[in-house]
């Protein structure tokens, strides 16, 4: 019996292999484990029932532990299983679940990860659906947990104490964001300290100036691109790809924003102040940010050298507070149902639509925002919003044909035939095989009778009988097999039904809503010439359905899918 546990688990060279379990089952009355469906009786009665018709596997043991916490591990029996399992006369473990082993998250992890898993030990545990033989990826759901707490607590314990640290370093002053602010570095001998950045200075005074002389955002933020002045998230991409490029050159994503400016605008730091921790996470954990109320904020007041003086700092406050407050009684003009969506196809970045008023005419075109904010980096790929909206909307209503006409040539295959349904042909497919199954059994009894009474001899009826059940077995795997594919066809119809109600919704489209474009569209893309390229949603699916049909039409006439095999994009 030693070598028993030495063989590496595999189920395609080893599919006839005999397994000697042992089960193992606990109970603690410390652990309140007083009712029925803890009891010894019951755990075996669960075990052995699970067990039932599974004929390579034989019950080589029992090893009960009634009584016994399961956070002690020093347990009789389960040291007595432990041992013939190193012995190899157990080469399987069986439990109800899997706190039966123990309710020491740590030392059933240790098992179950390192112990077991060098004597190749099969592991079952029923009511947890594990089997590391059948299904060696459902051990994961034991293991991963454990991990996961033991990892989770410690993890937790670790992010508090830090958290802790920088909220006192914060109130004593020190500098604990990761990144300066731009115009600062830190202090070569104090990296809690924030010292002025002479390649960086220079600019956060434009901006400020610029900003006190009343020019806005986008006007700022214009200047800087196209005065080829690189923000610093280019500056580190170059340094780190060791580029020399023009400084109109510059990937759409690194371009000065918005965004950015108006946090410049509003940063304290610049006064020489800090303003700190002002947002925590959700939960831990958690990927989601969430902003603190402001009385909740780490303020310290004359921390580091200062770049504006409060005098115009405030000043520039006043005007963006006068600013914000005059657009909020200006009606939004620039509003798009295709934001998010619509997409410079050389730079990749958004189209932003203006419109002007010429007269008594209102003009409203797209253009690239990079071509916005920095004119030499990108082409305007200029498009009229009216053009646009007609081209996509005529785009949908075609995509929508397209799938519905796929949907016909789909349900012609599967339910226009003079066989009826699939489901039908299956179950025709199946009665044929139990008849034929019926009768051959039926032969095999008058074989029997046959021999019973002498009309043929004993080799011969072995013989026939050999033969009749070679036959019922290759027509049970036929009803194994027409069962197969009648589900994996369900599942194809299943399958397509839901993308294809996507577009069988919006079978009456005449117009353009934002649902509509986020429900068929994944993106579309104005070239330079004004014209789209628009990728529509499930093409994958799309295009798997074409193939199947395709591949199905070659064998069968009934279906013609030439004129809606086009492809999925516009």
């Amino acid at each position: 019996m030693s070598g028993r546990g030495n063989k590496k688990l595999s189920r395609k060279n080893d599919e006839n292999r005999r397994w000697h379990i042992g089960v193992y089952g606990r109970r603690s009355f410390d652990d309140g484990e007083n009712s029925e469906s803890y009891t010894i009786k019951n755990q075996k009665a669960l075990i052995e029932s699970f067990l039932e018709n599974k004929a390579n596997i034989e019950i080589e043991d029992y090893y009960i532990d009634d009584g016994y916490t399961g956070t002690n591990f020093e347990r009789p029996d389960f040291k007595r299983m432990l041992q013939d399992v190193v012995n190899g006369k157990i080469n399987g473990i069986i439990v109800k679940d899997l706190s039966r082993l123990g309710r020491n998250h740590r030392e059933v992890g240790k098992y179950i990860e390192e112990v077991f898993p060098v004597y190749d030990i099969r592991i079952i545990s029923v009511n947890d659906n594990v089997d590391s033989y059948l299904d060696p990826d459902s051990i994961s759901s034991l293991i991963v947990p454990v991990k996961n707490l033991m990892n989770e607590n410690y993890s937790r314990d670790i992010s508090k104490k830090v958290a802790s640290a920088y909220k006192v370093m914060a109130k004593n002053g020190e500098f604990v964001a990761g990144t300066t602010p731009y115009g600062y570095m830190l202090d070569s001998e104090n990296k809690h300290h924030l010292v002025i950045d002479p390649d960086e200075v220079d600019i956060v005074k434009k901006i400020f100036d610029m900003a006190l002389s009343g020019s806005g955002r986008p006007t700022i933020c214009k200047y800087l691109n196209d005065s080829g002045i690189l923000c610093r998230k280019e500056i580190q991409r170059r340094k780190k790809r060791k580029l020399t490029l023009d400084p109109f050159e510059i990937k759409s994503n690194y371009l000065w924003s918005t965004s950015t400016i108006g946090r410049m605008l509003h940063n304290e730091s610049y006064i020489g102040n800090l303003v700190q921790l002002k947002t925590t996470r959700a939960t831990f954990g958690s990927k989601k940010i969430i902003s603190k109320d402001e009385d909740e904020y780490i303020r310290s007041q004359n921390t580091h050298e200062a770049i504006i003086s409060k005098e115009d700092f405030n000043k520039v406050q006043k005007l963006i507070k006068q600013n914000d407050k005059n657009k909020k009684h200006k009606a939004p003009t620039n509003y798009s149902i295709f934001n998010g969506i619509l997409k410079c196809s050389d730079c990749g970045r958004a189209m932003t639509k203006q419109e002007d008023l010429r007269g008594k005419t209102q003009i409203s075109n797209y253009f690239c925002m990079t071509y916005l904010q920095v004119s030499k980096s990108c082409s305007p790929h200029k498009i009229k919003t009216s053009d646009l909206e007609n081209a996509v909307l005529e785009s949908i209503q075609l995509q929508v044909k397209l799938v519905i006409e796929l949907e016909k040539s789909l349900s012609k295959l599967y339910f226009k035939n003079n066989q009826g349904s699939i489901e039908n042909e299956y179950k025709n497919k199946v009665k044929i095989a139990e008849l034929k199954i019926s009768n051959l059994k039926e032969d095999k009894r008058k074989y029997y009778e046959e021999w019973k009474f002498n009309k043929i001899e004993k080799r011969e009826f072995i013989k026939l009988s050999e033969e009749i059940e070679n036959k019922i077995t290759k027509l049970n795997e036929d009803i194994e097999l027409y069962t197969f594919t009648y589900k994996e066809n369900i599942k194809k119809i299943r399958k397509n039904d839901y993308w294809i109600g996507h577009y069988k919704r919006n079978r009456k489209i005449k117009r353009l809503t934002k649902e509509v474009l986020n429900e068929l569209i994944d993106v579309i893309f104005v070239r330079k010439d004004g014209t789209l390229d628009i990728k529509f949603k499930y093409q994958d699916e799309y295009q798997s359905l074409v193939n199947y049909l395709e591949e199905e039409a070659k064998e069968n006439e009934k279906v013609d899918i030439r004129n809606i095999s086009q492809a999925f994009v516009r």
